[in-house]
């Protein structure tokens, strides 16, 4: 199968938003997203070690404002490009790109946030899609323990919805965040791991 070509170019990576004008056109969903950028803070330890990449120019982030992992997730994203050194963030609203968002499947499936790095050159040094793994495992033990174990009227399965919202929230907001932990940890295995290759 042939490797998908990346849609990408500086010209085209120009007509992201930066960070600051992705946050401006939430609109009622802003809130939530500022929080969390106020709360995904990176560690000293976190700081130090993305401070010391080298070579990650560009980053572009698929994102939809109505995602909740968005809400959660990009917040942390734009802190660690904001981080590295040189590298310049782009947001895309994914449905408004379809070619990025066909390039940067997730087994197949649109999943979000999806963050992409690449070098100078726009070759791509690694991707990271929606959430930790640590988050993944911790979303399905309380979908199990709400959205799967509810009744399947329509109101009951409202109610599971917003339980499990509420849980997967307060799991984010734990008091060492250890889901974002867990993201960054993963943000800078990929990075250090592509660019010891180079």
């Amino acid at each position: 199968m042939a490797q998908l070509q990346i849609p990408l170019d500086a010209k085209r990576f120009s007509t992201g938003l930066s960070w600051k004008d992705y946050m401006a056109q939430m609109g009622d969903t802003r809130a939530r997203t500022e929080e969390n950028y106020q709360k995904a803070t990176l560690t000293e330890d976190e700081k130090k070690a993305f401070g010391a990449v080298t070579g990650a120019r560009y980053a572009v982030m698929l994102a939809e404002n109505w995602c909740g992992d968005v809400h959660r997730n990009s917040p942390l994203i734009a802190r660690v490009c904001e981080s590295i050194p040189g590298c310049e963030l782009r947001v895309f609203l994914r449905d408004q790109a379809p070619d990025l968002r066909d390039t940067f499947l997730n087994n197949g499936y649109q999943s979000i946030p999806v963050v992409v790095f690449f070098d100078k050159d726009w070759n791509e040094l690694g991707r990271w899609i929606e959430r930790a793994h640590a988050a993944t495992t911790k979303a399905a033990q309380i979908r199990s323990k709400t959205i799967e174990v509810a009744p399947s009227d329509k109101a009951s399965q409202d109610a599971a919805m917003n339980e499990f919202r509420n849980q997967v929230t307060a799991a984010y907001n734990d008091s060492g965040h250890s889901l974002w932990r867990a993201a960054a940890n993963e943000l800078k295995l990929l990075l250090e791991t592509r660019l010891a290759k180079k």
